[in-house]
């Protein structure tokens, strides 16, 4: 069933932070601060903080629409909001979610992640209603969007659910495929056919192409693996290691690391800031590091009180 899904099928966009570049715009890189219940836009250009918007408690994971809004989950609260980051005003919460973990977009869908429900919910980012509820099997995670959207699950879990979402009003399962282990993180570009995982409670990041059902590579890297994110072009991938602090830069081809980068405390999730930088939330120092990635040097701006998910939007 997998294989019948051809590289002509996959065409929808996976819109995440990571793919987002300036337009004649300035690029803002904002972070969830977890026990501070806000959502903070930082220029990584300058450091400065532009912007603190107050979001339903706990906000966790975060992704852009269109460069101009920012989502972002809210599990303790069971809610998802939408933020103008324009206006830096919330347009919209949706509420009545168990425990909505990650939020990827396509197009103009949303696809959340309910950990509690065992669910994977599809907003209709247009009309903003919630589009379809999708029963996936307990505890799901992470999602990596596209034709084929690949969702991840708890420890106890070894292989990925796979969601037909070429209708995103009626995505349906299509069958689940080996990760080489239980799944925590996933990342990939649409039209890809390799997706890129971290295993829980494991130092190592693995490639698993989906297309011929089959891992294509695993590398041990660290102490604790916890995020992955592919960059624009797909060549590159980046790895926090929440356990050292530590963020490595990979080949995603083979996992060969290209560089190391230190010094994020409690090193969670990753965002490319088109090509010109690289930022991660130091979830222990309660600060951005944002790394030129010309000259690779770091600057740590302090953001709040646990920050963890990054997306980048793009202001006028």
């Amino acid at each position: 069933m997998l294989r019948a899904l051809t590289l002509a099928a996959v065409t929808a966009t996976l819109a995440s932070g990571a793919a987002a570049g300036p337009r004649g715009g300035t690029a803002v890189v904002f972070v969830s601060a977890e026990r501070a219940s806000q959502l903070v836009g930082v220029d990584p250009a300058t450091g400065r903080v532009l912007a603190r918007i107050r979001v339903p408690t706990g906000p966790h994971n975060v992704a852009s629409y269109r460069e101009r809004y920012v989502l972002v989950t809210s599990p303790p609260a069971g809610a998802v909001t939408l933020v103008d980051a324009f206006t830096r005003r919330v347009v919209r919460t949706w509420r009545g979610f168990g425990y909505p973990h990650d939020v990827e977009i396509a197009g103009d869908f949303a696809y959340v992640t309910d950990e509690a429900r065992g669910e994977l919910v599809v907003i209709g980012l247009r009309a903003r209603k919630v589009r379809a509820r999708l029963a996936v099997g307990a505890r799901p995670h992470d999602v990596a969007v596209g034709d084929v959207t690949l969702v991840t699950h708890g420890a106890g879990r070894a292989s990925l659910t796979v969601v037909d979402t070429r209708r995103p009003a009626a995505p349906r399962v299509i069958g689940s495929l080996a990760a080489g282990g239980a799944a925590h993180d996933i990342s990939r570009r649409a039209g890809a056919a390799l997706a890129h995982v971290t295993y829980w409670g494991s130092g190592s990041v693995g490639a698993v192409d989906w297309r011929r059902e089959r891992l294509r590579w695993r590398r041990a890297l660290g102490s604790l693996i916890h995020h992955v994110q592919v960059d624009p072009h797909g060549r590159r991938l980046f790895a926090t290691d929440h356990g050292t602090g530590q963020v490595f830069l990979l080949s995603t081809r083979d996992g060969r690391v290209l560089r190391r980068l230190g010094e994020c405390p409690g090193a969670h999730h990753v965002v490319p800031v088109g090509t010109a930088w690289v930022a991660v939330a130091c979830h222990d120092a309660d600060a951005l590091a944002v790394w030129n990635a010309r000259t690779w040097r770091r600057t740590l701006v302090p953001v709040g009180d646990g920050p963890h998910g990054v997306a980048v939007a793009v202001l006028p």
